[in-house]
């Protein structure tokens, strides 16, 4: 159940940032957040995270959608697993099902998170979804990592 809980909430955050761009900036426009560091700008991304692979929307929509069958039946197997690891399965579900949304929605994802030092020293566009996508798959490959604990029972 907390999977569900972290990927519905991913989604909605997702979402709500996603409306507030389309509805505030045209397609290209940006807004100043902090001097030339961050800005809003509304791009759409028609590749993966982070604008890998653009123009492969088609591909990327199904993959998304089966991704997110395949995130739903390992929560469903790994529901006895700990709370750090169904989070983290909650936030790369959340995020894949928010891209999904615009995919089907707009045949593209609306990124809008822009940051870096100058013109040409910056990240590529993102949005919350891909921010989820990335820190979920980071905490599980942290988890995966880990030492493991010794047994001290005898």
């Amino acid at each position: 159940m907390q999977s569900a809980a972290v990927a519905a909430l991913v989604v909605l955050i997702d979402q709500v940032t996603k409306f507030a761009i389309v509805e505030r900036l045209t397609i290209g426009e940006s807004l100043p957040v902090y001097r030339n560091l961050i800005s809003f700008r509304h791009i759409r991304n028609t590749g993966a995270v982070f604008g890998i692979m653009r123009g492969a929307g088609s591909y990327f929509t199904v993959f998304s959608i089966v991704a997110a069958a395949i995130l739903i039946i390992v929560l469903f197997v790994a529901r006895k697993s700990s709370l750090f690891v169904k989070a983290s399965l909650g936030l790369i579900l959340g995020g894949a099902v928010g891209n999904l949304i615009d995919r089907l929605r707009y045949g593209n994802v609306v990124d809008f998170v822009d940051v870096g030092i100058s013109g040409k020293l910056r990240w590529p566009c993102f949005n919350i979804a891909d921010v989820a996508i990335t820190v979920g798959v980071a905490l599980l490959v942290i988890n995966t990592l880990r030492k493991p604990e010794t047994d001290n029972t005898g």
